[in-house]
């Protein structure tokens, strides 16, 4: 963006799969990357960067599963949340900086 080879305004008007595309035309930037932008930079709430190792621990635990799932798994099991999947990557993110005594937990201050 600072070399104005991407700007926000263009990428907020393409789809997902396009920005993701146009992002990881960049050296170095992969699909975690891209998809990571998209999430937390633009604020595409439909987004969940399912390359994200720790959220795959996270979902394999929410959802009682005895695996991590793929790429291809998360993109199903979190159908029932589209377009807010996001959502539930900042929560579980949340909840696991919680755990881990990052954030206090609910109800103390």
């Amino acid at each position: 963006m600072a070399a104005g080879e991407v700007g926000e305004a263009a990428l907020g008007q393409l789809g997902r799969v396009e920005a993701t595309r146009r992002l990881q035309e960049i050296g170095g930037i992969g699909r975690w990357s891209a998809e990571y932008v998209l999430l937390r930079g633009l604020g595409q709430l439909d987004v969940y960067p399912g390359d994200d190792v720790g959220a795959r621990h996270r979902l394999r635990r929410f959802f009682g599963l005895g695996h991590d799932p793929s790429y291809e798994e998360i993109a199903d099991l979190l159908r029932p949340w589209e377009p807010f999947a996001g959502m539930l990557y900042f929560h579980l993110l949340l909840d696991g900086l919680t755990e881990r005594g990052d954030l206090p937990a609910r109800g103390r201050a």
